[in-house]
């Protein structure tokens, strides 16, 4: 099916249409159509859209960056000021 409907659209730019066969404005918006999807396809070239799992590279610089960054000093958990946590249990 599809070859035939490229087959079609080649027929109609390189041929053209046959006179009564398309309105002037549904084959000038097919031109454009056409022509801008030649001119993206010149401009940003054949990019193939990648498969499978793409948060793997992701993932990994978040590792290593996670990896080079330094400790954080733990404070003192009885310094003075701070409150006790409360024994499990009721309370009296």
């Amino acid at each position: 099916m599809l070859n035939a409907l490229l087959t079609a659209l080649f027929e109609i730019l390189f041929i053209g249409p046959a006179p009564d066969a398309l309105p002037a404005a549904p084959l000038a918006l097919l031109f454009v159509a056409v022509g801008a999807a030649v001119v993206w396809y010149l401009a940003h070239g054949a990019v193939p859209v990648p498969v499978g799992d793409t948060t793997a590279g992701r993932t990994d610089a978040m590792r290593r960056r996670s990896a080079r960054l330094a400790v954080p000093a733990l404070r003192d958990p009885d310094a003075a000021g701070r409150p006790r946590p409360r024994a499990p249990g009721t309370a009296p």
